[in-house]
């Protein structure tokens, strides 16, 4: 199979999970099971949705945002996390060219669990500004059992230790930001949910150099949001803005690209 048709086959399983994603985001924080009941609802009207209305992307064109029903409008969130999955999938798809190891597919489908844990975590801080423990706790426990096998396949135990002391280091250094921030600040600068986030960040990407970029990157994009929400008079210099997901943005970032940036960095200091 060459590598158009894995892309293909890629973009149409990215836009089946981005669908079972969505179930996620919606039903996990308004205490909903995500398997009952097994088939999607209009959020409006309550209608079972047939299966010609559950084609990712296309039933929503097709439909233009509205319950076929009721005429509800859908949120845009349905058709944005399909995509954003498809997206993410095919850009991890291309980081191994060569999937003809178990190392290989381990690591491929380790990056795919670890982006779909991210968009679910960001949607949710985003609408509700909570990183449900739901969530991150198991995210943690697959992350960990996921770089057991990695170190048994590659037979080496200092895998296992990297993510293992990514964990570690990465809530270490939320848990820094925020005494800090609180003693110059007066008030919270971080939530105990961003700690664990950044937690099992880290229990998937390892130590060096992906925290220094997931955090560096999320830092640089909060900032850019924040201000542009201050220019067009939609924020204030103290309002609450989610952390959630500019830390799962810089972490996706660094997952993709972060060896790169940090070549670059270090190159750029003369390090």
């Amino acid at each position: 199979m060459d590598l158009d048709m894995k892309s293909v086959f890629t973009i149409i399983f990215g836009l089946i999970i981005g669908s079972f994603l969505n179930v996620c985001i919606y039903r996990l924080p308004r205490k909903g099971s995500i398997m009952s009941p097994p088939w999607s609802y209009c959020p409006h009207c309550g209608h079972t949705l047939s299966a010609i209305d559950n084609i990712p992307v296309f039933s929503y064109i097709f439909l233009r945002g509205k319950c076929r029903y009721c005429k509800g409008k859908i949120s845009p969130r349905y058709i944005t996390v399909e995509l954003l999955t498809a997206g993410l999938f095919v850009l991890t798809l291309h980081q191994y060219p060569r999937i003809s190891s178990p190392f290989a597919v381990l690591g491929l489908a380790t990056a795919w669990i670890f982006a779909a844990f991210l968009i679910v975590i960001s949607f949710i801080d985003l609408e509700f500004t909570i990183i449900p423990n739901k969530i991150v706790y198991p995210g943690l426990v697959v992350g960990f059992l996921l770089a057991i096998c990695s170190a048994v396949i590659q037979a080496d135990i200092k895998l296992l230790l990297h993510r293992v002391l990514g964990a570690i280091f990465g809530a270490g250094v939320i848990i820094l930001i925020a005494i800090a921030g609180k003693a110059v600040f007066r008030k919270e600068a971080m939530g105990t949910g961003d700690v664990r986030l950044m937690a099992m960040i880290g229990m998937y990407l390892g130590w060096l150099p992906h925290i220094f970029v997931t955090l560096v990157s999320a830092a640089f994009l909060g900032s850019i949001v924040g201000l542009i929400l201050i220019l067009v008079r939609r924020g204030k210099m103290d309002s609450v803005i989610p952390f959630g997901p500019f830390l799962s943005a810089g972490a996706l970032l660094s997952m993709l690209y972060g060896e790169n940036i940090w070549i670059w960095y270090r190159h750029l200091m003369g390090l």
